[in-house]
């Protein structure tokens, strides 16, 4: 248990110190780019705008897993503080499809409601990043044409959200290991696109909540979760909710594996 700790800790500490240096490129990157930008027209050369967004693409790349080991080791070590306020998930959900069809028209990203309210106790920011994750996962397996749906549903008590797609499917032998321990698996070794962190982060945001992550998919057919959390009544609302600082950067981060280098361009920064 003393070694797994240290482990854990190690992974952390990690994930920290590559946040600390990536966030530090970026910000040179961005100055480099903006003296550039001072320069007479053409004096740069053509190519090299398009070298400049497949460099922030890359380093949001890296973002994106330093920010999900850093989120992971936390959530297992038990260090993660939830900042619990009411979340509405119609809302919230609804924001995510539109923002993510705006960077990714070519897969059609739909979302639907139950006309109800859809409101739980949770750390908002968490659950986005959950549902984010879950969408990249299935735009990974999409191809142009594919489409992506967000489905919101209620019980009594229940309030369950259903992502699924009509894509490429999750392997067999992933399926086997999806949610087994990341930091000791096979995957953390692999390489490219899809190697299984973001799934792992959401299943433990899921659980956080005292709520669970449900995964099925066929390879030819698709793929299906299923996030089940509380439901919280209308009368009990109470929101503490903080504004988030870049939006746009936390949607570029966390569809850095599956967005082109043009995203990347200063508009979208």
């Amino acid at each position: 248990m003393a070694d797994e700790k240290s482990e854990l800790k190690l992974y952390q500490q990690m994930g920290n110190y590559f946040l600390t240096s990536l966030n530090n490129a970026v910000a040179a990157t961005d100055l480099m780019a903006a003296q550039l930008e001072k320069q007479p027209e053409g004096a740069a050369g053509p190519d090299l705008s398009k070298y400049l967004c497949i460099l922030r693409r890359n380093q949001f790349q890296m973002l994106r897993l330093a920010e999900n080991l850093r989120e992971l080791t936390g959530l297992q070590e038990g260090t993660v503080k939830l900042h619990r306020e009411t979340v509405d998930l119609a809302s919230l959900c609804a924001d995510l499809a539109d923002s993510v069809q705006a960077l990714v028209p070519d897969v059609a990203i739909t979302f639907k409601g139950t006309g109800e309210p859809c409101v739980t106790m949770g750390d908002s920011e968490r659950i986005e990043r959950l549902l984010l994750n879950l969408v990249s996962n299935s735009l990974l397996h999409c191809s142009a044409g594919d489409s992506v749906r967000i489905q919101l549903g209620r019980t009594e008590d229940t309030l369950q959200i259903v992502v699924s797609d009509n894509g490429s499917g999750i392997p067999r032998e992933k399926m086997e290991t999806l949610f087994s321990d990341y930091l000791r698996s096979p995957r953390l070794t692999e390489t490219g696109r899809g190697a299984g962190i973001g799934l792992s982060v959401a299943e433990k945001i899921a659980r956080a909540h005292g709520g669970s992550l449900v995964v099925t998919s066929e390879e030819g057919h698709g793929t299906k979760v299923v996030f089940s959390l509380p439901l919280v009544h209308v009368g009990e609302l109470r929101s503490c909710r903080e504004p988030r600082g870049s939006r746009m950067r936390f949607l570029l981060t966390g569809l850095a594996d599956v967005l082109g280098a043009d995203r990347f361009q200063k508009p979208y920064l």
